[in-house]
């Protein structure tokens, strides 16, 4: 991370972020030596804070079970990054059944991971400078965005002042999440596995895209709606506008819940999400 990626780009991102009701962790603290939250470098969800979240939001699930939804969660048994992504957000936005009698018998319950309903009963989390370790080698992304310790964003942040900042940062998102040479395992495809939004920001231009968007499909975030722009303070960038109209958390979860599909074309799954003007 040079200095101008720091001051002006990563900084004032998580500044924002909880300005606008993220928490804020650094990446250092949750090495496995330093806390419990994690037993290795390979763990890419927060089981802590995610057992929590389930126990707040499902307060009659029992430990059994909670195991159980746990497990499934950390272990996705498909064989590519788009089945397991596909299936993880099925799991988040139509929910898990599992079996457990509450008092008439064993029956199906619904689990929730994420209450869209009562944004307050999640926890969002931005942390930066978090260490993966992949097959091959370490990745650390800039910011990573954890609802209930599910690691649902990514943002590779790039100083304005070097060569083509918007390419490299893209070109950094697609090798963390091994897309670009699958063949080398130059990254760690089991972070993205949970991942909903890549943005890639050097201030002055941030775009958005999914795991399966090639450069051209990463697009600006041009209206911070709900917020009108002049409360954003005079000529806000690029990146403050897409923070806003796109990472506060109601917006975030609305995006996720409402304004995400995969469609096949031409035999192959592509995972879109609306684009500012039409949400």
């Amino acid at each position: 991370m040079s200095q101008p990626e720091l001051l002006y780009v990563e900084q004032p991102a998580l500044d924002q972020l909880q300005k606008n009701g993220w928490s804020y962790r650094d990446g250092r603290e949750f090495a496995p030596e330093t806390l419990d939250i994690r037993s290795s470098l390979k763990e890419v969800v927060l089981i802590p804070n995610l057992q929590q979240a389930i126990k707040r939001i499902n307060p009659w699930i029992s430990e059994e079970n909670l195991r159980k939804i746990i497990r499934y969660i950390t272990v996705i048994q498909t064989s590519t990054l788009m089945e397991a992504n596909q299936w993880f957000w099925e799991r988040i936005t139509q929910y898990f059944s599992i079996e457990q009698d509450l008092g008439k018998g064993r029956r199906g319950q619904t689990v929730k991971l994420i209450d869209f309903e009562n944004i307050q009963n999640n926890e969002f989390l931005c942390v930066n400078q978090f260490k993966v370790k992949g097959p091959i080698q370490n990745i650390i992304p800039d910011i990573i965005l954890f609802v209930n310790g599910l690691p649902l964003g990514v943002i590779e942040c790039k100083s304005p002042y070097v060569t083509d900042p918007m390419e490299a940062g893209i070109n950094q998102l697609l090798r963390y999440a091994n897309l670009r040479n699958p063949e080398i395992n130059e990254g760690c495809q089991k972070l993205f596995n949970y991942n909903q939004l890549m943005i890639s920001s050097h201030r002055d231009d941030a775009r958005v895209g999914t795991i399966s968007s090639p450069y051209e499909y990463y697009l600006e975030w041009k209206d911070p709606f709900p917020t009108e722009k002049s409360e954003l303070g005079e000529n806000p960038n690029s990146q403050q506008i897409l923070i806003e109209g796109l990472l506060k958390p109601k917006q975030f979860l609305d995006i996720i819940q409402n304004f995400t599909i995969f469609e096949v074309e031409d035999g192959r799954t592509i995972k879109k999400i609306a684009r500012y003007q039409q949400f």
